[in-house]
C-alpha cells in the first residue's frame, strides 16, 4: 500500500487545520515566481497506472462542491474603513471554511468560481476574495479542482475573434436568434468562431495571474485537476436531434460536415448505397442532399439544414416532407450518424484541450477531464476514455413510493442488491483501465432516514474500483463563519419543493460524521481494491448502435450484467472501435434478481449482506459497520482489525418525527480508524464515530402529510447511539470528545481492557485518540 507522508496526513484531519485563526496581519504582494522552477513532483500528475501521484506519493482527493468563498460584499461608495471591515470578515471567514473543510476530512474544492480580471490586493473585489482563498488553500496543503473551464458564454459581439469578412453578418444574426433557442451551444463543437471564442475566454480564465500566490492559475500546483465542460453531454443532445432547431447557418455547416465525412468514408454513390442498402428519394452524394438521419425520433428528410442547391434536389424528387424513424432505415446509416458526431466532438475536445495544456505547467502536467457525467451512454464513456480521466456521477433518493415497502416511506440500500442508482447505473463501472477515475457529484437527498449508510456505500464501491476523487454535492453558503458562535447548528436542508435542497449537507451532523470517517479512509487506502476486476470490452458495433440513442439502451443485454458484477469482482470498461465485436475477461454476475448473491465480498475486508441488511468493513486500519445492527446479534467481531462492538443501544427523543422502529432495528454507522495509516495495534491517531439519524423539528414527510412537505426548524433532533468499542489497540491511548463543532466536550484515557465506552447522553460527533 502505497501510503501518504504520515505527518500531513495527521495535520491536515486528527486535530483538524488549524482552529479557526485570524488571517495574515500582514498580507504582500506575491514576487512573481518562474514555474519552471517548480518541481513536477509538486503538480497532481496521472500515472501510467491510472492513479494520480503528488510529492512521490499515491494522492487521493475527498472533495467538496458548492458556492464558496463568499463574496465581500464591498461596493464602490464603500468608504476604506468600511471596505477594510468586509475584507477582514471575508477573510477570516475563509479561514474558518478551510478549517471546517479539514474538520470534516475533506482536502480538495471543486471551485466553481474564476477570476478573469486583474486587482489590488485588499481590494474586496471577487477576484481580490477569490485569489486569497486559493492562497490559503495552498498553504494549508488542500487542492483544487478547475471545473467548466471551456463553458465560456458566446455572442453576437465576439464575431471579430476570427477574421472571416465573408460569414461575419450571417453568424451575427444566427447568434441573435441563438438567445432564444435551447442548447444553441451545441454548434460550437463545429464552428470555428464559436471555438475560437471558447479558446479565448479558456486562456483569459486559465491565464489568470494570482498576486498573493506569484502564479498564474495555469502554472500552480494547488490546481490539481482541470475539467473542460461539466454536463455537456453533447452526443445525447445531438442524437436526439436538437441541432434541427438551430438557426439554418448552422444547420447547413453541419450538413456540409456531414456530406464531407461521407465522401471521406465512402468516396462514391455506389458505395454508401451498397453500404446503406437504399437511398431516400433525392438523396444525393455528389449533390450533398444526404439527411442527417436518423435521429433517437422521427424527422423529415428535409430537416437537414442543407445548402439551397441540395434542398431543391430533395424537393424535385418529393423527399422533403417524408417523415424517416430509425426503423425505417438500415442500420449501417444510424452507424455512420453516430460515428459521425463522435468525430466532430472528439476532434473540438481535443483542439480544446490541446490549447489549455498549451498555456502552462499545470494545465499541462495535471489531468483534464473532456466532459462529465451521463455513465450509461457508450459514447460519453468513449470520450471520457479519450481524456486524461473519467469523470462520472450519482444522485439516489432515501424514501420510497412503493406503500408496501416494510420501511415505507423509508428505505435502505443495504437491503438490495448493491447499487448507487435509481434505473441504470453511472458511477459504478466506468473504470477505464490506466485512466483515474473522478466521482465529480454525489449525494443521497434529504429526507432520508437512512442516509448514516450511504457515505460508507460509496467508500466500499470507491474502494472496490479503486477511484481517485470523490466529489460531495452541494455545500451551501455559510456566512459570517467567525461572528457566530456555533454558525453550523441549523436546520438540516431539506427537499420540501422543487428545489432539490435535500443535496445539501453543510448543517447535517450525523451523514458528516460518516462522510469524515469514509473520506480520510479512502484518502489513507485503508480499505483494499477488487484484486483481478472482470473487463467488459465493447467493440465498434455497440459504439455505434443506433438502439443507444435511447437512453438506457447502451451495451445491449450484457451491460446490464456489469452492476452487479462490479461488486463482486470490480470491472474495468474498455471500448475498441477497432474490433467489431464484444467481449468479456472474467467471471460475472447477472443482474437478474435470482442471480445476485446475498452476501457479496469483493475482497477480505468488505462485505455486504443483503438478507441482513448491513456493510462491514474490517482491515487492519479500518473497523467499520453500517446497517441495522439488530439483525447481526448482540455484538459485532471484527477480526482483521481486532475490535469488537458491544452494548449497543440507540436514545430516540421524544420529539423526533417517524421513530418507528429506530431503537429496535439498532440502525447505525460505525467506524474506527485510523488517520495515521498505521495499524490500530500502532497508530498513534484514531477516530471512532457512531451515528444513526436525526431529524429537524416538526419535520413532516409529505408521502404521508397529504403530498405537503413541511422541512421542520430547530432543533434537530438526533438519535444518538451508546455502546462499547473494544481493541486491545486502544489501552492506554487518551481519547478527546469532540461535538459537532469539533470542540472538546470530555476527555479520558482507555483503560488496560482496550474498552472505550461511548455514552448518548452527550453530543458526541466523533472521538479522536491519541497514543504518545
Amino acid at each position: 500500500m502505497t501510503r501518504l507522508p504520515r505527518s500531513l496526513l495527521i495535520t491536515l484531519t486528527v486535530a483538524g487545520l488549524a482552529a479557526a485563526q485570524e488571517p495574515p496581519a500582514n498580507v504582500h504582494e506575491a514576487a512573481k515566481v518562474d514555474a519552471s522552477t517548480i518541481p513536477q513532483d509538486d503538480y497532481v500528475r496521472a500515472t501510467a497506472a491510472g492513479q494520480l501521484s503528488q510529492h512521490g506519493h499515491r494522492a487521493r482527493f475527498w472533495a467538496i462542491i458548492g458556492g464558496i468563498p463568499n463574496e465581500t460584499g464591498v461596493v464602490d461608495q464603500d468608504a476604506p474603513d468600511a471596505r477594510l471591515t468586509k475584507v477582514t470578515r471575508n477573510r477570516a471567514d475563509s479561514e474558518a471554511l478551510i478549517d471546517r473543510f479539514g474538520e470534516l476530512g475533506f482536502n480538495m474544492v471543486r471551485l466553481w468560481r474564476y477570476a478573469d480580471q486583474d486587482y489590488h490586493l485588499g481590494d474586496g473585489s471577487h477576484a481580490d476574495a477569490l485569489d486569497y482563498f486559493v492562497w490559503r488553500m495552498k498553504q494549508r496543503g488542500l487542492s483544487i479542482w478547475v471545473p467548466g473551464v471551456a463553458q465560456i458564454e458566446v455572442g453576437p459581439g465576439d464575431v471579430g475573434v476570427l477574421d472571416e469578412p465573408a460569414t461575419a453578418a450571417e453568424w451575427t444574426a444566427a447568434m441573435e436568434q441563438c438567445a432564444k433557442i435551447g442548447n444553441s451551444w451545441i454548434a460550437r463543437a463545429w464552428d470555428p468562431r464559436w471555438e475560437a471564442a471558447q479558446q479565448r475566454g479558456m486562456s483569459a480564465r486559465a491565464t489568470h495571474y494570482n498576486h498573493y500566490t506569484g502564479l498564474r492559475w495555469c502554472d500552480d500546483p494547488v490546481f490539481a485537476t482541470w475539467e473542460l465542460t461539466n454536463e455537456e453531454w453533447w452526443i445525447v443532445k445531438m442524437m436526439a436531434g436538437d441541432w434541427q432547431r438551430l438557426p439554418p447557418f448552422f444547420q447547413r455547416s453541419l450538413s456540409a460536415k456531414w456530406q464531407q465525412f461521407l465522401r471521406t468514408k465512402y468516396g462514391t454513390q455506389d458505395k454508401l448505397t451498397a453500404r446503406w442498402g437504399f437511398m431516400l428519394p433525392g438523396e444525393s452524394l455528389t449533390a450533398g442532399s444526404i439527411g442527417i438521419l436518423p435521429v433517437a425520433g422521427p424527422m423529415k428528410l428535409g430537416d437537414a439544414g442543407m445548402d439551397p442547391t441540395a434542398r431543391k434536389a430533395l424537393e424535385a424528387a418529393g423527399g422533403v416532407d417524408l417523415s424517416v424513424t430509425r426503423d425505417d432505415v438500415s442500420v449501417h446509416r444510424g452507424e455512420d450518424v453516430i460515428e459521425f458526431y463522435l468525430s466532430l466532438q472528439l476532434a473540438h475536445k481535443k483542439r480544446l484541450g490541446d490549447h489549455l495544456k498549451s498555456l502552462g505547467r499545470s494545465t499541462a502536467l495535471s489531468p483534464l477531464c473532456y466532459d462529465t457525467g451521463i455513465g450509461y451512454q457508450i459514447q460519453s464513456q468513449y470520450l471520457h476514455q479519450q481524456a486524461d480521466a473519467v469523470a462520472h456521477d450519482a444522485y439516489i433518493n432515501g424514501w420510497t413510493k412503493q406503500t408496501n415497502h416494510q420501511r415505507y416511506p423509508w428505505q435502505s440500500g443495504l437491503e438490495e442488491a448493491p447499487r448507487i442508482s435509481e434505473d441504470v447505473p453511472w458511477l459504478e463501472h466506468n473504470k477505464t483501465p490506466g485512466k483515474p477515475y473522478f466521482c465529480y457529484e454525489t449525494q443521497i437527498q434529504q429526507p432520508a432516514k437512512y442516509r448514516a449508510e450511504f457515505p460508507l456505500r460509496l467508500l466500499a464501491l470507491a474502494s472496490i474500483q479503486d477511484w481517485d476523487i470523490v466529489c460531495w454535492h452541494y455545500w451551501g453558503a455559510v456566512n459570517d463563519i467567525t461572528t457566530t458562535s456555533r454558525p453550523f447548528d441549523k436546520a438540516l436542508d431539506v427537499t420540501s419543493g422543487n428545489h432539490p435542497q435535500g443535496y445539501h449537507y453543510t448543517y447535517d451532523e450525523v451523514q458528516n460524521a460518516m462522510m469524515r470517517a469514509a473520506g480520510l479512509a479512502f484518502r489513507g487506502e485503508l480499505v483494499k481494491p477488487a484484486p483481478t476486476p472482470t473487463t467488459f470490452t465493447w467493440g465498434r458495433t455497440s459504439l455505434y448502435a443506433p438502439a443507444s440513442m435511447d437512453y438506457g439502451a447502451s451495451y445491449g443485454r450484457m451491460g446490464q450484467h456489469m452492476l452487479a458484477t462490479t461488486y463482486q469482482y470490480g470491472v474495468r470498461l474498455v471500448i475498441d472501435p477497432t474490433r467489431e465485436d464484444d467481449a468479456v475477461d472474467g467471471p460475472y454476475i447477472r443482474l437478474d434478481g435470482a442471480g445476485s448473491p446475498a452476501i457479496i465480498r469483493p475482497n477480505n475486508q468488505i462485505c455486504f449482506e443483503t438478507l441482513k441488511g448491513g456493510l462491514t468493513f474490517d482491515a487492519p486500519e479500518f473497523a467499520a459497520f453500517t446497517g441495522f445492527f439488530n439483525h447481526f446479534g448482540s455484538s459485532m467481531t471484527f477480526p482483521g482489525s481486532g475490535v469488537t462492538l458491544s452494548g449497543v443501544t440507540v436514545d430516540v427523543p421524544a420529539a423526533m418525527p417517524y421513530p418507528e422502529g429506530i431503537a429496535e432495528e439498532k440502525y447505525l454507522g460505525f467506524s474506527l480508524y485510523s488517520t495515521d495509516q498505521q495499524p490500530l495495534a500502532t497508530s498513534k491517531a484514531v477516530s471512532c464515530s457512531l451515528v444513526s439519524t436525526s431529524f429537524n423539528t416538526g419535520f413532516k414527510w409529505g408521502a404521508v402529510n397529504n403530498g405537503k412537505t413541511e422541512g421542520g426548524t430547530l432543533p434537530v433532533q438526533v438519535a444518538r447511539v451508546a455502546a462499547t468499542v473494544t481493541a486491545k489497540a486502544l489501552a492506554g491511548m487518551t481519547y478527546s470528545l469532540r461535538d459537532w463543532h469539533d470542540q472538546e466536550i470530555g476527555t479520558g484515557t482507555v483503560g488496560a481492557d482496550g474498552a472505550l465506552t461511548i455514552t448518548s447522553s452527550k453530543p458526541i460527533w466523533y472521538v479522536a485518540l491519541t497514543r504518545k
